[in-house]
This record gives C-alpha cells, sequence and structure tokens, in this order.
C-alpha cells in the first residue's frame, strides 16, 4: 500500500483518512482474524512545501517528517504490514522541471523495485526516507 498525497498542515487530506477508516477494517485488516494486509509493505510518499531541514527539532516545523508520520506506521503496525520509509518530495513550490524529473524518476525506480521483490526490508528500514535508500544504490 502506498499512502500518497500533499503533505497540508502536518496531515494527509481528510479524505485519505476517510479511506483508512473505512478500508482498515476490524475483522478483516486488524484484529485476531484480520489478517489480509499481513506482511504487505506499506509506505507514505508524499510532497511538502517545506524544505527537509524544515522537519527537524528546533526547526521551523518542531517534528521530523517521521514523527509526523506516525500515525501511518502505527495503522500499518496494527494490520500486521511491513512500515517503510516515507519517499518525500519537499520544497515543491521552489522546485523546477529538472530536479522534478529527477524525483520522478526515482519514485518509478522504487516502484520497480518493490513490485519485483528487489530489496531486503532490514536494510531499507535503517534510513530516514526511501530518498536515501535510493540514494545509497538501494
Amino acid at each position: 500500500i502506498v499512502w500518497h498525497f500533499p503533505f497540508y498542515t502536518y496531515s494527509a487530506p481528510a479524505l485519505l483518512k476517510q479511506w483508512m477508516d473505512v478500508v482498515l477494517e476490524y475483522g478483516w485488516a486488524h484484529g485476531s482474524k484480520g489478517n489480509a494486509l499481513k506482511d504487505k509493505i506499506a509506505f507514505v510518499a508524499l510532497t511538502a512545501g517545506g524544505t527537509r531541514e524544515s522537519y527537524a527539532a528546533n526547526q521551523h516545523n518542531q517534528f521530523t517528517l517521521r514523527e509526523f508520520l506516525r500515525p501511518f506506521e502505527q495503522a500499518a503496525n496494527l494490520c500486521k504490514m511491513i512500515y517503510l520509509p516515507p519517499f518525500a518530495v519537499h520544497g515543491t513550490h521552489m522546485l523546477t522541471d529538472q530536479p522534478l524529473a529527477a524525483y520522478a524518476d526515482s519514485y518509478r525506480w522504487l516502484l520497480r523495485k518493490l513490485t519485483t521483490g528487489e530489496y531486503d526490508t532490514a536494510s531499507i528500514s535503517r534510513f530516514e526516507y526511501l530518498n536515501d535508500w535510493l540514494s545509497n544504490k538501494g
């Protein structure tokens, strides 16, 4: 599952929250008999206007992006999924065509690797962002 959204006011759009409430149902997605998503991969892919540096303690946003995304991580844990770090595109309002194209290429490559099984979740999980894993020749 890829939760893909623009990161506004430190959260996901309300429609995504509604989707989670409807789809991640007790007895299907979680609970003693809810195993439909067990061992599936889940991660957040988002765009944000703020820079990566602004998401840190003692910076403009006070918390890391990963800290803001804890509800998604917990939803994945509840549903027995494997939660990966986020793929994030920061400073979107300042990006020109070339960096946007590079992010698109990285994202496309990431999705290809994840669908072909060419990854080790333990090694990916040590990175702050999936972008970092990709930069490290994931």
